[in-house]
């Protein structure tokens, strides 16, 4: 028990994204001790903070990003029995610290990018010397990367926690009691109408950043029903061909235009719910 909390924090610290699917996906093995689990885990970030290991908004984000995320998570999932339920209250505790956590510590966070991606820059200048072109090539991408992460942080935090949390959960589900119908993943309809409001922001010039921010949110939640989507008819003939589903989720990780695709199919899903037309339908052949 200890042990898992202590190598929760450490997991977490390197990567918020691996921690919360490290914690998930052995929360099966201290359920019934899940207060004392969290007090370890709390009190060994205060421990590491104090000894001046952990700097501020590394101290934060495991706090509030990984611990609370990943308590919440827990504590709904307990009470509803219900993972889009859990999900989506992380989901917005995660809105609200990411836009806290950039209206606070926004500059910080920032010249910790531009440190960073400065001695990434003098890597690889001294790694090209001796070819321009791609040399070239490597700063654009350095600057683009630059500029994404400091306008778009919030959004793509959420969705890497939405992401996290996602993974996490179908491993939990896998080794726990409590299973999970993927192939019956249903959001809630109101997402349509924040989607809305999202595509509205995203038109308008003045907002059109906080627009873009919320359409990388929302995004993820899109592309779970769509995955689910994908299992629900093709998944068995996935699990007889695993170099085939290695290969989609290669396909889906390095290719952005398959990933909108299979978003879209979730958000169209919402309206059309396409697992019960099929389903109609199986129904009618049946009675006749």
């Amino acid at each position: 028990m200890i042990f898992l909390a202590v190598i929760s924090v450490v997991i977490a610290t390197l990567s918020p994204f691996w921690g919360l699917i490290f914690i998930l996906a052995f929360s099966g093995k201290y359920q019934e001790k899940r207060s004392l689990f969290f007090s370890v885990y709390f009190g060994f970030v205060a421990f590491l903070f104090l000894f001046k290991i952990l700097d501020v908004i590394s101290v934060i984000d495991l706090l509030i990003g990984v611990g609370l995320t990943s308590a919440l998570y827990l504590w709904s999932l307990h009470r509803t029995l219900n993972y889009i339920n859990a999900l989506i209250s992380v989901f917005i505790l995660n809105i609200i610290y990411a836009i806290l956590r950039l209206v606070i510590f926004g500059k910080q966070y920032a010249a910790i990018i531009t440190e960073v991606l400065e001695k990434y820059k003098e890597f690889i200048t001294q790694s090209f010397q001796n070819n321009n072109e791609q040399l070239t090539l490597a700063l654009n991408f350095t600057e683009t990367f630059q500029v994404v992460f400091t306008k778009y942080y919030v959004g793509i935090w959420v969705f890497t926690i939405v992401l996290a949390i996602y993974i996490g959960s179908l491993l939990l589900s896998k080794k726990g009691s409590l299973k999970w119908e993927h192939k019956q993943i249903r959001m809630p309809f109101y997402l349509i109408y924040i989607l809305i409001v999202t595509l509205t922001s995203f038109l308008l010039p003045k907002i059109q950043t906080a627009g873009i921010n919320a359409l990388i949110m929302i995004a993820p939640l899109f592309l779970i029903q769509g995955i689910s989507i994908l299992d629900f008819y093709w998944g068995d003939f996935f699990k007889r061909s695993k170099f085939l589903l290695f290969i989609l989720i290669l396909s889906m990780v390095f290719n952005y235009f398959i990933l909108i695709l299979v978003a879209l199919v979730g958000l169209t899903d919402i309206w059309f719910n396409f697992r019960k037309i099929d389903m109609e339908e199986i129904d009618e052949r049946n009675f006749n």
